[in-house]
């Protein structure tokens, strides 16, 4: 059976996703962040849909209003289930690890425009080593002159992630961000020259993302020193820092190897046209 959770099932959701507390991490971040209904305002509110067998949760399939979908299930039947609603629903990003993605893939393709298939390694920092370089600040956003931090970031979305995003998305973005979901930036010499986030965390890891260094300024250890700051206040608080990354970009998985990181499982980004 299949059916629309509610707040009523925030107990029953958070246990399953704890119990996968890695493959399940931004289900637990927007679940105890927003909680279950649906707020057509908020991001990273959005509808859950959960999958039962014998009365157990076995299966989670949550659309975000931010467009992604973020799946996960530990029985493979609720597989065709969730990909019936999938094929009706419209959103842009389907993502998680590919041994739960690339099912429903297989099983929605054939509806869905493909716009990126992206093959990227899921990334654990057990045994972090410091980086660090000389005459750099790392600053906040509320530290920043607000015209900086939102022309940088969208020219980061626009130039790193092919994203549009316009002045007010950015400033509702930043305004929705649960605690301890920081953005932080990487400027030398008043100049922000990177910038790098916590996406979501959990009781027990925080997950990095939305890492961007202006082309003009790569390879010259900022995104580096960015990750391994952010490392620096994740495990400060007691979790352990994780991250997605390309496969084909050598140089990011050289660097963050070299501060600790090791691959832990494959992991699909699968963007749509809309």
């Amino acid at each position: 059976m299949i059916r629309l959770l509610t707040n009523a099932d925030k107990e029953v959701v958070l246990e399953y996703a704890e119990n996968h507390h890695i493959e399940c991490t931004f289900i637990i971040g927007n679940v105890i962040g927003v909680g279950i209904d649906n707020n057509k305002e908020i991001n990273r509110s959005g509808d859950y849909y959960g999958y039962f067998e014998d009365g157990k949760l076995q299966g989670i399939l949550p659309f975000y209003n931010i467009g992604s979908c973020i799946p996960h299930y530990e029985n493979d039947k609720a597989v065709i289930c969730f990909a019936e609603i999938m094929k009706k629903k419209t959103f842009s990003f389907l993502l998680g690890m590919e041994k739960i993605v690339r099912p429903l893939y297989e099983a929605i393709k054939e509806t869905k425009d493909v716009k990126k298939y992206g093959e990227d390694s899921y990334y654990i920092n057990n045994n972090y080593t410091p980086y660090n370089l000389e005459g750099i600040d790392f600053k906040y956003p509320h530290e920043i002159d607000e015209d900086k931090v939102t022309n940088f970031m969208i020219h980061a979305y626009e130039d790193g992630f092919d994203t549009k995003i316009n002045y007010e998305e950015i400033k509702k973005m930043l305004k929705q961000r649960v605690p301890g979901d920081d953005f932080l930036f990487l400027l030398k010499d008043g100049k922000i020259l990177a910038q790098g986030c916590i996406q979501t965390s959990t009781s027990k890891i925080c997950q990095i993302g939305g890492v961007y260094t202006l082309d003009t300024e790569r390879g010259k250890g900022y995104c580096k020193a960015l990750i391994s700051e952010l490392c620096r206040m994740i495990i400060a608080r007691g979790k352990t820092p994780t991250l997605m990354v390309s496969k084909k970009n050598t140089p990011a998985v050289k660097a963050y190897n070299s501060i600790g990181f090791r691959h832990y499982d494959d992991y699909n980004i699968i963007e749509f046209k809309q």
